[in-house]
């Protein structure tokens, strides 16, 4: 059983040289817009690699934005049959329905649904000797909801602290006392943010049980690929704001 997670990528070991603890949840925090997600699926890649499973939550974007982000670090679809299972965020549905094989659309406001997601997943996925990694980008869009924030706040901090494989960004400009529970309840705590001209900065703020360093460094993409990935992102949101609110 693998005991730490090593991303291979040179610019991220030289600050988690003994990898990240597994199992153990992190929280990627910082402004919306600030390529939260990248790093996320820099982590469930290094895991994929490794033959690890992955669970994909798709609150803020779509499969295929999904897939242009693990193709950054060279996941292909196609080459992770039954490794890979996505769940599309539908707030206007009761609990879950099949998509594809292996995606289904879910109700993630609800906080009973998410073990039924996740049981769902475990069906589909194959066997893996380090088991499987959950991914979620932009949870903190699921508190707009005036009917299922507390609940689902309480949901995901209990998730945070289940000593599982868990990997969660979220924009920390809104709901802040809300986000500030969630970084005090994951094992690791991450901060992403951008700055002119496009670039992408993150900081190790706290690792569970390893040696880390704290230095602010710039992840190693171009400005063109940040833009792009950060378009999408904005698009998806402006949808589900209203949507949510209204709910």
């Amino acid at each position: 059983m693998m005991k730490h997670l090593k991303t291979n990528q040179e610019w991220l070991d030289q600050l988690i040289p003994e990898g990240i603890i597994v199992p153990s949840s992190t929280i990627i925090s910082g402004p919306g817009g600030s390529g939260k997600p990248i790093i996320g699926s820099l982590l469930v890649s290094s895991w994929l690699k490794q033959d690890g499973n992955a669970v994909v939550f798709l609150i803020n974007n779509d499969r295929n934005y999904t897939e242009q982000l693990f193709s950054l670090f060279e996941i292909k679809q196609d080459n992770y049959k039954r490794k890979i299972f996505y769940v599309d965020l539908n707030p206007e549905i009761n609990s879950t329905q099949t998509v594809k094989e292996d995606q289904i659309q879910a109700n993630l406001l609800k906080p009973e649904v998410w073990d039924n997601t996740l049981q769902k997943a475990d069906k589909y996925l194959g066997k893996s000797e380090i088991g499987t990694l959950i991914l979620g980008s932009a949870l903190n869009l699921l508190f707009f909801s005036k009917t299922y924030k507390n609940g689902i706040l309480n949901k995901i901090k209990k998730i945070l602290k289940n000593n599982q494989n868990y990997v969660f960004s979220v924009s920390n400009n809104v709901f802040q006392e809300d986000i500030k529970q969630l970084e005090n309840a994951a094992d690791n705590l991450i901060f992403a943010r951008t700055e002119r001209p496009m670039r992408l900065h993150m900081r190790i703020e706290r690792m569970k049980d390893v040696i880390f360093n704290k230095q602010e460094i710039e992840v190693p993409l171009s400005e063109h690929e940040l833009r792009n990935l950060r378009t999408e992102a904005e698009q998806a949101r402006k949808h589900l704001i209203p949507l949510i609110s209204k709910i």
